[in-house]
């Protein structure tokens, strides 16, 4: 297969087998369709007609669909979905251990919502297995994409003979052990099995063998949870229910079932301060040399390294140093995305951006040095306390002159939130903003496109903080970093964010939905918001692209006459004019 290299199977199906391969644009998952399936041309329609709808009806940020379909000389047809970390939940359980409940939470609602569209779409996906789960992002707090298998699972009249089933006994529901086809109620069950796993490490029911795994299956109840689980056993008892009439009706129920178990943080105000996990074989600890450099604490984690203070051993000076996770380091893709975050820090050069003062490359170690911050992010400036409005400006201002010389040399940022704003003091001790953690952002120009390629449906950044279309996977420009800072300033300024829901992935979701809730007239602290702050903000989280601030640019000359004092400064250059004379009317 031209352009693709297949490194090893994943599952087999009865049209289908899928594959982790390797392209040009980083790890993608392959369908390769059967031979007997292009054999038969009765069979051969069907399996087209179900790849027309799971391509083009499957669409939803938590599922991992086909984004591109071809036919291979042979007939055969092979469908690739976007590029995909290759790390599965299995891969988590196995290196980290059972989730915690919080953890298990979020990922049991994300999962929830793509079943029940599937479900809305008449698929049953019949195989929630960890293996089908895909992790991307951060090590600790992944985002989770569900395998979509209606393909790998697709049920011709002459696909497979009469009650063959290709899923491991431990995922199956009682009335698919029984011979019955699947139901959305079978997903429900499968949703106890999973849930199970991701907290225990085991499935439920695990036999010897296909036959007495089914047996328990069909009659066995489910075993107890170990301390410190109680608050699950309701649920997945009532999940793992022999009788489909017995369990949750819908994944809408179960879904708002797990939201009543624990609340979620709110990541813009909470913030966790715990002590960092004990260094693992391999990574760098207090104490060792790093080419010239002595590594002294790890100040912070990311999905893609750590970032360490550090003395230099000639000069009396401090400096921060992001080092790539050494198994991240064997993988060119990943080493190449680590380098262009260098790159598009130095194609910048601004004030309000943190400067980068080497990239080193020696053996297994990758990592580049950049000065020391040594003051707050803005999610913690918020845990600590509200800010008051013209702070609040004024740093949101800095952050937007920083992003529009990003935007100005091809450089989109995609993650901003205020885990990447940290506040310093300058020399007059006044608010000096610093934009950092460029590991996602977009970068125009051949030289560096490869190593950040994405295709529709890839989803990179921090979700919570995304404009609609960076949601979706869709191609973003500058005015995803427009709607991310203002959902970053609509929550200093509230203390709440624009869009009603239980927890994080219904925040989330709601924005592909509906429009922002107005800012109001007042802020956390009782200050009056002015009109021009309001119209702003609502032009800033608009679902439309035609309907954002056309630029950062302007974005930044708005917070910057709005700073100044609008009334008393009406200097202002006649396309920014143009446009506050339209809000007013």
């Amino acid at each position: 297969m031209k352009n693709l290299q297949l490194r090893r199977k994943i599952a087999t199906g009865s049209a289908v087998d899928a594959y982790l391969a390797d392209s040009n644009a980083g790890s993608v998952l392959v369908q390769v369709s059967h031979p007997e399936v292009t054999a038969d041309p009765e069979l051969y329609g069907r399996f087209l007609d179900t790849t027309r709808v799971t391509s083009t009806q499957h669409r939803h940020p938590a599922l991992l669909s086909p984004e591109i379909t071809r036919c291979e000389p042979d007939g055969s047809f092979v469908l690739v979905t976007g590029p995909v970390s290759g790390r599965t939940a299995a891969d988590h359980l196995r290196e980290r251990g059972p989730l915690d409940t919080a953890e298990a939470i979020r990922w049991g609602v994300r999962i929830c919502d793509a079943l029940e569209f599937l479900h809305a779409h008449g698929v049953v996906h019949g195989h929630l297995a960890p293996h089908n789960l895909f992790l991307d992002g951060d090590l600790l707090h992944p985002e989770v994409r569900l395998l979509d298998t209606a393909l790998l699972l697709f049920r011709g009249t002459k696909s497979v003979p009469r009650g063959k089933i290709l899923v491991a006994p431990e995922y199956l529901s009682p009335e698919r052990c029984a011979g019955r086809r699947a139901t959305p109620s079978c997903d429900v069950y499968g949703m106890g099995v999973l849930l199970h796993e991701l907290l225990t490490k085991e499935p439920p029911f695990s036999g010897k063998g296909v036959t007495e795994t089914r047996a328990l299956q069909l009659h066995a109840p489910m075993p107890p949870l170990q301390p410190g689980l109680e608050e699950w056993a309701p649920v997945l008892t009532r999940c793992l229910a022999k009788r489909a009439a017995d369990r949750y009706g819908s994944l809408a129920e179960l879904r708002d079932v797990l939201r009543t178990l624990k609340p979620l943080e709110t990541p813009a105000i909470e913030v966790h301060l715990g002590d960092p996990e004990p260094a693992r074989a391999g990574e760098l600890k207090p104490g060792d040399v790093l080419g010239r450099y002595r590594i002294e604490a790890m100040i912070g984690e990311g999905g893609m390294g750590h970032v360490f203070s550090a003395r230099h051993l000639s000069i009396d000076r401090q400096v921060a140093i992001k080092v790539l996770r050494p198994e991240l380091s064997r993988v060119d893709s990943q080493v190449q995305r680590f380098v262009a975050e260098a790159q598009a820090v130095n194609m910048v050069k601004h004030p309000n951006i943190i400067a980068i003062e080497d990239l080193v490359r020696e053996g297994d170690r990758v990592y580049f040095v950049m000065e020391l911050l040594s003051g707050k992010s803005l999610k913690v400036l918020a845990k600590d306390a509200p800010i008051e409005l013209t702070r609040v400006v004024r740093l949101m201002r800095q952050a937007a002159e920083a992003l529009a010389a990003a935007h100005g040399v091809g450089v989109i940022h995609r993650d901003i939130k205020p885990d990447n704003l940290v506040v310093e003091r300058d020399a007059e001790g006044l608010d000096q903003l610093k934009v950092l953690d460029f590991g996602v952002a977009r970068i125009r120009g051949a030289d560096m496109n490869a190593a950040y390629r994405t295709q529709v449906g890839q989803v990179v950044g921090t979700p919570l903080w995304m404009a609609p279309e960076q949601v979706m996977g869709h191609q973003v420009d500058a005015r995803a970093d427009v709607y991310s800072l203002s959902m970053v300033m609509y929550v200093l300024l509230t203390r709440r964010f624009p869009f009603a829901g239980s927890d994080l992935s219904q925040v989330v979701m709601q924005r592909l939905q509906r429009d922002a809730m107005p800012v109001g007239e007042t802020t956390f602290l009782g200050e009056q918001v002015p009109w021009q702050i309001q119209r702003l903000l609502e032009m800033g989280l608009a679902r439309e692209l035609a309907k954002r601030p056309v630029s950062m640019e302007w974005f930044a000359a708005a917070l910057r006459e709005i700073e100044l004092g609008f009334e008393e400064h009406p200097t202002v250059d006649a396309p920014l004019r143009s446009w506050w004379n339209r809000w007013r009317s």
